[in-house]
């Protein structure tokens, strides 16, 4: 766990990708692919973009664990494949590109038949990894920080599926009585507020909230602003940051921290949850 310094105070930053490659998305794959090979299903299929950190890690757990996999990514495919596509065909994904259009209607009942037509039996990932089995394995992320005593835990949220995991461990870990704070990396997503609750299950459950405030922009989305704090945290400390996920979450806490809206006396940690892969998509 590093020492992060900024200007207002002190952060502990711990690096799931150091502990499992793909980071906060092996936890999320975990009992996924425990549930497809329960249900002798050899092949998996997931959605993302050109630059998804979830496509990425399951092109790499699949193939280590022997499985087939499938991206159905967004747009047509470009004459030049992103780094990270390029990255996953290498270990064996076949890639699938649709329309915009199309690929907004992967969840109706027309597209899973598509899909079967297609490609017969497989297993099917929802993009960005999250539902039950993937918040079940993110509440052994918890057990990642056994015998750290803390007062925050921070985390970037895009899908939900983390923050959940996180907060149920959380709760069922007597040991620890951290509040969980996340931060949106998405531009109006208030609903995942809902989103989370949900998958938490638990309505006695408040040991977690989101911040809204600091998406800079939208998703992927990296302003001049954030790339600067970026090196600059770089600079001072020995760290990489992706601009996606982790940057916009410290830059949230350190904002936080000099509004004097965090106590810059708690321990805090932040998670890094992976995604350095996809920094290779900006101009740093």
């Amino acid at each position: 766990m590093k020492k992060i310094s900024l200007d207002k105070g002190a952060i502990y930053l711990h690096e799931l990708e150091e502990i499992h490659p793909g980071g906060n998305k092996y936890y999320k794959l975990k009992y996924n692919l425990a549930s497809a090979k329960t249900k002798g299903l050899d092949t998996l299929i997931s959605f993302g973009g050109a630059w998804s950190n979830h496509l990425y890690a399951l092109a790499k757990v699949g193939k280590d664990q022997g499985f087939s996999t499938i991206g159905i990514v967004r747009g047509e495919r470009p004459i030049t494949l992103s780094a990270m596509l390029s990255d996953v065909e290498t270990l064996g994904m076949r890639l699938v590109f649709v329309s915009r259009s199309e690929y907004k209607q992967k969840e109706t009942p027309a597209f899973r038949q598509w899909l079967e037509g297609q490609f017969g039996h497989f297993y099917l990932v929802p993009e960005g990894g999250t539902n039950l089995l993937a918040v079940k394995g993110c509440e052994e992320i918890v057990g990642s920080l056994a015998g750290e005593n803390f007062d925050l835990l921070c985390l970037p949220v895009g899908t939900g599926g983390t923050i959940a995991g996180i907060a149920r461990g959380l709760s069922l870990t007597k040991s620890l009585s951290a509040i969980v704070k996340g931060f949106s990396v998405l531009k109006g997503a208030k609903y995942l507020d809902g989103v989370v609750s949900t998958l938490i299950d638990d309505p006695t459950n408040n040991n977690w909230s989101i911040n809204h405030q600091y998406h800079c922009g939208g998703y992927a989305k990296c302003p001049d602003f954030l790339k600067t704090f970026i090196l600059k945290v770089e600079a001072q400390n020995d760290v990489k940051l992706d601009p996606v996920y982790t940057a916009k979450m410290i830059f949230g806490i350190d904002q936080l921290l000099k509004e004097g809206l965090i106590d810059s006396k708690q321990k805090i940690i932040a998670l890094h949850t992976g995604g350095l892969q996809g920094r290779r998509g900006f101009n740093f």
